[in-house]
């Protein structure tokens, strides 16, 4: 009795697809994807495209269920396929746009393509003008809720270490607090 050794596997079966079957859905996957890419059909880019869907269509029709038709399955392959070649070519071509306005220091170049973190003119003078109307907010506060909202907003104490502080009891603070923040959102106006 020989002994049962597994050996390499097989490649999984396909059925072959006839010379005719393939010449008519090239004809269908060049229509989708010259539609799809706004190009004549024998534009260089209709034909790679045409290429690689009929490629991954026909290596990956063992994926196909039995049953299921090919022609909508290969549509749907030479669709994708031609969207994704758009969206490479919309990438080339704002990377390209961004490359011809830069100087031609590299350096400055790339670094001209980062985004400039820091606010512009319009939110630093909105900034301004808001820190301005909370300091007048703040001064208009009854002296004890504005004590107790510095101690806890700007020097991050804690409602236990303010009471300690200020000597008065927690639910003092808590009070101070919740009115003195509703008296400043009503004059700042948020």
């Amino acid at each position: 009795m020989t002994p049962n050794v597994p050996g390499p596997k097989a490649p999984p079966q396909t059925a072959a697809v006839s010379p005719e079957e393939t010449a008519s859905l090239r004809q269908i996957v060049v229509a989708v994807v010259a539609c799809v890419l706004g190009e004549r059909r024998d534009h260089p880019d209709v034909e790679d495209c045409t290429h690689e869907a009929l490629s991954r269509a026909l290596e990956g029709r063992s994926r196909l269920r039995d049953g299921e038709p090919l022609r909508p399955w290969v549509i749907g392959i030479a669709r994708h396929v031609a969207l994704d070649a758009l969206r490479s070519r919309k990438r080339t071509r704002r990377v390209e746009a961004r490359m011809e306005t830069t100087s031609e220091d590299t350096t400055t170049a790339w670094l001209d393509l980062v985004p400039d973190p820091s606010p512009g003119p319009e939110e630093r003078t909105a900034s301004a003008e808001r820190a301005t109307r909370l300091e007048r907010a703040l001064g208009a506060l009854p002296d004890e809720q504005r004590r107790a909202l510095v101690m806890f907003h700007v020097e991050g104490l804690g409602y236990q270490d303010i009471c300690k502080r200020l000597g008065v009891p927690l639910g003092t603070v808590a009070t101070w607090l919740a009115r003195g923040r509703r008296l400043l959102a009503e004059t700042v106006g948020e």
